[in-house]
């Protein structure tokens, strides 16, 4: 059930304009039938084409080999140290989290018994559940007809994403002023992530960009099209981890790739399950 306050900034905009230049895809769990219908009020409202991938219509791909030492190509304390980054940013500043980082990742070689110092980030190597491999398969779905659309960017939004007045006019400006070249550009709030005192002054569409490049969940995420070939190039060579969530995938996959990565404040989308606007017994089990 969708609960927004009748004096909330996010909600449906009758003249929101359509977006241009941008392939818009939906990640949606057919059981929750509540978002699909908000989610659909906007988009016949505002002229807005988007294509939805559910866990009935997602392409398959292979999966990595369990036992596999690095993730698509990084390495765990890599990715471990990036993840810690993010962690610590809730309470320092990133320039601060980040030379904590690189301090455990360095004494992590000190030691095997260290080596928790820079992997503790991530979860254990066991499969997750089926919802959440599914989930994964969606994203990737999602990015891999985005490159086919030649569109120069792609916007993958998941279905508890609540819009704010101004979003699509935003995504247009951010896509007529950005080039589209290596970039990641989070456009939602999540797990308490917010803009920290190193970071920079976000510009007049309010992106800031964050280093090392980091995902910020992936409720509404912009990508250039060059950098969507090249995920999906890592994930046909390496496979899908299926030990770990899709946001630490695609963090895996921005540190590879060498992008650029933006976050957004104040945010263009409302991560609904997170800000309490939705409830679902399927909440704990998506990725």
């Amino acid at each position: 059930m969708v609960v927004l306050s009748k004096d909330t900034t996010y909600c449906i905009l009758k003249n929101m304009s359509s977006v241009n230049n941008v392939s818009i895809f939906i990640v949606h769990y057919t059981k929750l039938i509540d978002r699909k219908a908000f989610l659909n009020k906007v988009i016949i409202k505002n002229n807005i084409s988007v294509e939805w991938i559910t866990e009935e219509n997602y392409d398959e791909f292979k999966s990595a080999d369990i036992r596999k030492k690095d993730i698509m190509g990084v390495s765990p304390k890599i990715l471990g140290m990036d993840l810690g980054v993010n962690s610590r940013s809730l309470v320092v500043s990133r320039r601060k989290a980040r030379y904590q980082g690189y301090i455990l990742f360095l004494r992590s070689f000190i030691s095997q018994k260290n080596n928790l110092l820079s992997t503790g980030s991530l979860p254990p190597k066991k499969a997750l559940p089926k919802p959440q491999l599914e989930v994964q398969k969606m994203h990737i779905t999602a990015l891999k007809r985005g490159i086919n659309t030649k569109s120069k960017w792609i916007l993958i939004l998941e279905d508890d994403a609540i819009p704010a007045e101004s979003a699509f006019e935003i995504v247009n400006k951010i896509t007529e002023n950005i080039e589209p070249i290596n970039t990641w550009i989070n456009l939602n709030s999540g797990a308490g992530l917010n803009r920290t005192g190193s970071d920079p002054i976000p510009d007049t569409f309010g992106l800031f960009q964050v280093t090392p490049a980091a995902t910020r969940c992936v409720t509404a995420c912009l990508v250039s099209r060059d950098l969507a070939l090249k995920i999906i190039s890592l994930i046909d060579i390496h496979g899908l981890p299926e030990w770990l969530p899709i946001d630490f995938i695609l963090q895996a996959a921005l540190r590879k790739t060498k992008s650029r990565a933006f976050w957004q404040e104040p945010v263009s989308f409302l991560q609904g399950s997170e800000e309490g606007h939705y409830m679902s017994s399927l909440e704990g089990k998506r990725g």
